[in-house]
Order: structure tokens, then C-alpha cells, then sequence
């Protein structure tokens, strides 16, 4: 049988007020004698008190679960990323007594409704839909629900947790000018998102150092149509063929690698391959180097910003976050 707060304060010899205040770490709770709070510790596991926590979430109306937000299917690039920031959302929640609740943010509707019914104070969203960014922000924001966006927000009322991806492939640029490479080409998704135009305009950095200029290569939705504007450029002339392909995502360092082994070009002694995301696509492939992205610690760092929102620091949470990204590069010689 559940042991009470009537029972508690019984065997402490105090008021159910004064066991409430102990129990929630009021700010009265202060007030009391330490021997008056250490007789109710006892007392609460002498009996085996244990809080439930949905009766007490039903009476303050306020429940101790953050919502991770996810746009699940983007791809698997940002599967796995998900899977990081789930991670360490779940280590930091678990360390701070909160629970942690995953809804499928490409279904808006769907999810704003898990909001309401499981009336949700605390959201993390990891999404890249401009239009998804916007709409949850506002829905979070008449709601009152303290959110913290990561790597992506395209809103500047809610604070963002992100990597330094310009920084770091400024870094790539500059490595591989420092090996000698002078024609640099950078592979991008056909879409201007915020994470690629970052991370192009790192290298961009990088190469106007040495008074060179950006090439671009737009991948096409289309798989072939893609491998087949990759080829042209290895099939240039020597004088003009990139001797480096940066790649905005592993997936297209991935693209490129298959194809320079099908042309018979041998990575990396003929030609530097470097993707971004360290996933399995660029674990898989050797040769290629990557840049890693920190997603736990950024989602440990989400949690304690969403809860700190909510609390008397408030004021003190600054909008932005920022995390280094770091170089990884199997293929240096």
C-alpha cells in the first residue's frame, strides 16, 4: 500500500504542508529547521514513500516530459543524427527527472495535438522544413511551451543549439590548400538549406585566402542523372579536373567516390575526397574524410536550456549555442 503524506508527516511529527514543501522542493521548504526536513526524509524512506507523478502532474497542470521533435524521414543522414540528440536528450532528461516523448514533426497536425493532450511545457525540435521550423515555433509560442531548436531554426525568439560547420570546413579548405590542391570542387544538394549554404561558405573562406574561387556541382534528385555530372568532371581535362571534391553531407562524398573507382582514379593518392556528417556512409568508405558533428552533447545541452526557460533564469538563456565541429580524415597522407 502507497504510503501518504498524512502517514509521513505522522511519523515526522509535522504538518502535510510542511512533507509537501520537503517533497517539491519548495521554496519554504528553506525555511524550515534542517533537523525538521532531515525527520521528514526519514520518515518518507522509512515508510517507502514513492511520488506519483501523475497525480501531481494532474494537480499543477504541469507535466515533467520534454517532446523531441523529429521530422522523420528527411534522411538518413539526419536519421542518424536523430538518433544522437535522442541520446543525449535521454541522458540529461533522466538526470534532471524528466521524460522524454519522440513525435513525428512532418505530421504537424499529429503532433500538435500530442502537445495539448499530454500537456507538453518542454520541446526540443530537430527539423529541416523552413515552413515545419516556423510552424512549430509559433505554435509552441502562443502555448507557452519553452522550445529550443537544433542546428536549424530559421526563427531568431527561440534559442538554437547548432556546430560550427563554416568553421570547420573553412578547416577542410585549408588542409587540403596546405597539401598542395588548387582545384577544389564543392558538391552541394540542389536545394540552398541553411546547413549547406554554411558549409559551403566555409570552404569558400578557406579558398578566397589563397585568391581562388568556388566551384560549384548541384546534385540532381536523380541518382544517374548525378553520377553522370560527376563523371564529366573527372572526364576534364588534367590541366582543368578538380584534384579535391568537398561534399556537403557524406551521402554525396559517397557519390563521388563510387564514382572515381568506377573511372578507375585511385582515392586518395589521385584525388581527396572529404564529406561532412561522420555517418556510416563515410565510415564505410575509408579513404574519405568527414567532419563530426557533437548531436549528444548538443541535445543534453537542449535540455538544460528548454528546462532553464521555464525557471527563474530565464533571462539569462542566450538564443544561440555553439558547438565545434571536428575533422576527421582517414585518407591524409
Amino acid at each position: 500500500m502507497r504510503a501518504t503524506l498524512t502517514q509521513i508527516a505522522k511519523r515526522a511529527g509535522v504538518s502535510t504542508a510542511a512533507v509537501s514543501q520537503v517533497l517539491n522542493n519548495h521554496p519554504h521548504a528553506q525555511t524550515l529547521r534542517p533537523e525538521t526536513r532531515k525527520r521528514i526524509l526519514e520518515a518518507v524512506r522509512e515508510l517507502g514513500y514513492c511520488r506519483n507523478e501523475n497525480a501531481a502532474e494532474i494537480r499543477t497542470g504541469v507535466t515533467k516530459t520534454i517532446a523531441l521533435l523529429l521530422e522523420f524521414g528527411h534522411s538518413s543522414v539526419h536519421g542518424e543524427a536523430a538518433g544522437e540528440i535522442l541520446m543525449g536528450l535521454l541522458n540529461a532528461a533522466s538526470e534532471s527527472g524528466y521524460n522524454v516523448k519522440v513525435c513525428n514533426a512532418a505530421d504537424l497536425e499529429h503532433t500538435r495535438r500530442e502537445l495539448l493532450k499530454y500537456r507538453i511545457q518542454y520541446a526540443v525540435c530537430f527539423a529541416f522544413s523552413r515552413l515545419l521550423q516556423h510552424e512549430i515555433g509559433e505554435f509552441c509560442r502562443d502555448r507557452k511551451i519553452s522550445l529550443c531548436y537544433i542546428q536549424e531554426s530559421g526563427r531568431d525568439d527561440f534559442p538554437l543549439v547548432y556546430s560550427d560547420d563554416r568553421a570547420a570546413m573553412r578547416e577542410v579548405a585549408r588542409l587540403l590548400l596546405a597539401e598542395g590542391h588548387r582545384r577544389i570542387a564543392v558538391v552541394k544538394p540542389e536545394d540552398d538549406v541553411r546547413y549547406s549554404v554554411e558549409r559551403c561558405t566555409g570552404v569558400a573562406e578557406g579558398l578566397r585566402e589563397h585568391g581562388l574561387k568556388l566551384e560549384l556541382i548541384s546534385a540532381h534528385y536523380d541518382p544517374q542523372d548525378h553520377f553522370a555530372d560527376l563523371e564529366r568532371w573527372f572526364d576534364l581535362p588534367e590541366p582543368e579536373r578538380p584534384t579535391a571534391f568537398v561534399c556537403t553531407d557524406d551521402n554525396r562524398a559517397a557519390e563521388v567516390l563510387i564514382t572515381a573507382l568506377r573511372l578507375g582514379i585511385r582515392i586518395p593518392e589521385q584525388c581527396r575526397i572529404f564529406g561532412f556528417g561522420d555517418t556510416i556512409a563515410g565510415r564505410l568508405y575509408f579513404p574519405v574524410g568527414t567532419v563530426s558533428q557533437p548531436f549528444k552533447e548538443m541535445g543534453e545541452a537542449a535540455v538544460k536550456i528548454v528546462t532553464a526557460r521555464k525557471s527563474e533564469e530565464a533571462g539569462k538563456v542566450p538564443l544561440l549555442h555553439l558547438f565545434p565541429a571536428v575533422l576527421k580524415d582517414p585518407g591524409r597522407k
